[in-house]
């Protein structure tokens, strides 16, 4: 009987595999030998699921993506101080996948099919985000934009200082830098 394989979990499996070799080893070291390696999996397997590097390189930033902000924008997610603080590199999981995040972000703009992921994403977190408070705030987008960029602030400072940031440290900071935002948002009621 020949063995039965989810082709979209095994995609997945390997970009998440990706995920863990860029952020070991950084993104313009790493080879498809290594993903495969971390994968558990041929080169060629990779080959069969993914047409190019370019593409297992998409794929990666598309999971560290949905790693990162999973939940974000869900209709039910409450906008708290400490959902906000999950998304920041507190844990040494978060602080790898900010490292591939990162990494991203030299490329991105010159590389357009990164630069649409990024894009989709940031666009996607700012509108979930904005419709999460709408109706509680009066410029719901705007708000939604100053705490996407207090995020990414102080993640790229975790990234590049992880020993100068710890999570105590990360949390107060963002408290001071959106705590003002996030008392002006009404509560929900129900």
């Amino acid at each position: 009987m020949p063995k039965l394989v989810d082709h979209e979990e095994r995609r997945r499996s390997i970009a998440s595999a990706a995920v863990d070799a860029i952020a070991d080893q950084g993104l313009d070291a790493v080879k498809l030998t290594d993903i495969a390696k971390a994968a558990g999996v041929t080169t060629g397997a990779v080959a069969h699921y993914f047409s190019d590097k370019d593409a297992v390189l998409a794929a990666a930033l598309d999971e560290v993506c949905t790693r990162l902000f999973s939940g974000i924008d869900a209709p039910d997610h409450e906008l708290t101080l400490d959902s906000i603080t999950e998304v920041l590199p507190v844990t040494p999981e978060r602080r790898a996948e900010w490292r591939v995040w990162l990494a991203y972000w030299g490329r991105a703009p010159n590389v357009p099919a990164l630069r649409q992921i990024h894009q989709q994403y940031y666009d996607e977190i700012e509108e979930g985000t904005a419709k999460t408070i709408a109706g509680r705030h009066p410029e719901p987008r705007r708000a939604a934009a100053a705490i996407i960029a207090a995020v990414d602030g102080i993640g790229v400072r975790v990234t590049l200082e992880p020993e100068l940031w710890p999570p105590e440290r990360q949390r107060a900071l963002l408290e001071t830098m959106i705590g003002p935002l996030l008392t002006s948002i009404q509560p929900q009621t129900v």
